[in-house]
């Protein structure tokens, strides 16, 4: 049984159900595949008569509607059957966002009823031996000829090689360094197998995707029409970041399932495992295990369905979908850990699930954006929000006799801007904020007066050696502290000077 949320629709309810019963009725079929390291191509082929790959798609072009959360729930539930996770989210990911968003109709109503049926997998192709995490080098040319284009270059760890059909592929249109530098060096296209020159070159054995095949594509020559060109040429970032938040959700959705599957595994192994003469689920230790696993999976779920619900209504969680991404795969490594000390010997043992989540887990930190990219994203997009970037101000609080927030006007404001009254502002704040420098509008938040003559007086001071600053690669002043020398001058030393009520006087000196 599929546990649902209150904003979900009846439909996305309905489908949550039916995808469930799906997967219980198939899940030693895809145990099969795994343990015979078989692609399960009739499994997949089971899951495309059910029309599940047509989840996030609009029904105008064959699919369920069901929007970002619709296909969430399918990924979470087709995560319980492996192989078949995997190569359902890779498919979405392989062109999904990136049509809806940058398709022309002709290219919707060729490209999206296929994704829909089920029929052709994809796969997303931006990895190369020249770019990883750092997706804008890509190596891999395009070059237009008449109405096609031809590419030449190498992809790898690619999800779904060989298998898919239809690959979705970022190739570099431009050498200009101004076109580099504005991000409009990059095209994008969709590559389909049997296209001459179009070659897989080799498969990884990895430290997980036991029977997931993920391989390197080599493209010597190969003639793509610009119909399957998607966005403007040289729009290939715009196109690829379109498709990431999606990616990174969908990714951290596939792995949900599974947690839920290796609680109740837990719970099965606990109950009947005796050790020192009690059952291994009476001791405190191993409680905690587990719940800590059933923590991280209630807590990962809600928020996955959360940001798929803001995509649904049209916003960009970026800052979310990154936190969901980054969590969720750091803590199905976790996971693995935990659930395999809880067992013992047997938790080492492919014979249950638990090592296998170990290694899937440290896949999930590097596939679909690294957890270091994810924490870049985090910290660069959070520190645009007003919600984190604001002003504190701190001000002396004379009964108090502490520093303290306040939204109250500095002792300063209103004074002329002038040496002695902009160092006695930069001074003062020592006391306050003695390890860290005021920005210029900290200063003009103190005092007021105009920007352009608050940092004509900090040249000033500077040039007298009254304050320390530091400066942007533009050489503009952006942090100002008075230095030894400007605290001197700006007050004498018993303004600096404090000790708790507490503190005897004979210990002063």
């Amino acid at each position: 049984m599929s546990e649902s949320f209150f904003w979900w629709n009846d439909e996305q309810k309905r489908v949550a159900e039916e995808v469930a019963q799906f997967v219980e009725e198939n899940i030693e079929e895809a145990e099969t595949y795994f343990w015979n390291k078989k692609f399960p191509w009739p499994l997949v082929k089971k899951v495309a008569k059910t029309g599940y790959f047509g989840a996030g798609i609009p029904k105008e072009y064959g699919g369920l509607e069901l929007g970002a959360t619709g296909a969430c729930i399918v990924a979470e539930q087709l995560g319980r059957l492996y192989a078949v996770g995997h190569v359902f989210t890779v498919s979405m990911l392989a062109g999904l966002e990136q049509i809806l968003r940058y398709g022309t109709e002709e290219q919707k109503q060729k490209w999206l009823p296929k994704l829909a049926q089920g029929k052709e997998l994809g796969a997303v192709c931006i990895t190369e031996p020249f770019a990883g995490s750092d997706a804008a080098n890509v190596m891999t040319t395009a070059v237009k000829d008449g109405d096609e284009w031809i590419i030449n270059g190498k992809k790898r760890f690619i999800t779904g090689a060989g298998v898919s059909d239809r690959y979705f592929i970022y190739a570099k249109t431009s050498d200009d360094l101004a076109d580099r530098k504005e991000y409009s060096h990059i095209s994008a296209f969709i590559l389909e197998k049997g296209m001459p020159g179009f070659s897989l070159e080799k498969i990884n054995p990895l430290i997980g995707f036991d029977n997931v095949p993920n391989g390197y594509l080599d493209f010597d020559h190969v003639r793509v029409p610009d119909e399957n060109r998607f966005g403007a040429v040289g729009k290939g970032w715009n196109v690829m970041m379109s498709g990431l938040n999606f990616e990174r959700l969908i990714a951290a959705a596939v792995f949900s399932g599974i947690l839920k599957d290796l609680i109740t595994l837990l719970f099965h192994y606990s109950k009947r495992r005796v050790q020192f003469k009690r059952i291994l689920n009476q001791f405190p230790g191993i409680q905690n295990n587990i719940a800590d696993i059933i923590a991280r999976y209630r807590m990962g779920r809600v928020f996955s369905y959360h940001c798929a619900y803001e995509m649904d209504q049209g916003k960009e969680p970026m800052v979310d979908v990154s936190i969901a991404k980054l969590m969720i795969c750091e803590w199905i490594r976790e996971v693995g850990t935990i659930a395999i000390q809880t067992m013992g010997g047997d938790g080492l043992t492919k014979f249950y699930p638990a090592e296998r989540l170990l290694r899937e887990g440290k896949i999930a930190e590097i596939v679909a954006g690294t957890t270091e990219v994810q924490k870049m994203i985090i910290y660069r997009f959070a520190a645009l929000l007003p919600t984190y970037n604001k002003m504190l101000k701190y001000r002396w609080n004379e009964e108090v006799n502490a520093p303290v927030l306040s939204n109250r006007d500095s002792q300063f404001k209103g004074l002329e801007i002038n040496d002695e009254n902009l160092l006695k502002v930069i001074a003062h704040d020592y006391k306050v904020n003695p390890g860290i420098y005021m920005t210029p509008d900290d200063v003009r938040a103190d005092i007021g007066g105009s920007r352009s003559k608050i940092r004509k007086t900090f040249e000033s001071l500077e040039q007298q050696g009254l304050i320390v600053t530091h400066r942007d690669r533009q050489d503009k002043i952006v942090l100002v502290k008075a230095n030894y020398k400007g605290l001197q001058k700006a007050f004498p030393k018993e303004h600096y000077r404090w000790f708790p009520e507490w503190y005897s006087d004979a210990d002063k000196f």
